[in-house]
């Protein structure tokens, strides 16, 4: 629990400083690489034996959507596209880093993390489009996306397990 209060507090600094630098937030996510690296940290826990741990998923997941939540208030959006990607990507990350499915090499870090942008942004602007009916342009927005995936690249690459 003790350790779980700290990622929650790492969250927050971190989420206040992104919105801090207002240059940052439309090229970077803090939110999440930190939900990334705490589905890395926790399919660490598990020992080489199981495939799949229940406790770690959950863990994955409500840490994904509390960071999501806090983001949402944050920004002043709609609460809701926030905490379902970031909880999506919490869900996703143990999963993906089974030894089943991946095995985690910085190859793979960096595809899955690229991917893991690209669901976040279209979660993230898809909700918020269906809900609010605001209309984005195409071409900027696949601009947008895919800087953000090349600034996390390098994360998904150098964060390891």
């Amino acid at each position: 629990m003790k350790r779980f209060l700290k990622w929650i507090s790492v969250a927050v600094l971190a989420i206040l400083v992104q919105a801090q630098l207002s240059f940052l937030s439309g090229f970077f996510s803090v939110s999440l690489i930190l939900v990334y690296f705490f589905g890395l940290r926790s399919r660490l826990k598990l020992s080489a034996f199981e495939w799949s741990g229940n406790k770690v998923e959950m863990k994955s997941v409500l840490y994904g959507a509390l960071v999501g939540l806090m983001e949402d208030i944050f920004t002043g959006s709609i609460i809701g596209p926030g905490l379902l990607s970031k909880g999506l990507i919490g869900l996703l990350t143990p999963v993906a880093f089974t030894d089943l499915v991946f095995k985690w090499t910085p190859l793979w870090g960096g595809i899955v993390i690229v991917l893991f942008t690209l669901l976040d942004g279209a979660v993230l602007v898809g909700a918020r489009t269906y809900f609010t009916g605001i209309h984005i342009g195409t071409m900027g927005l696949l601009q947008i996306f895919l800087l953000r995936s090349l600034v996390s690249l390098p994360f998904g690459i150098l964060l390891k397990p």
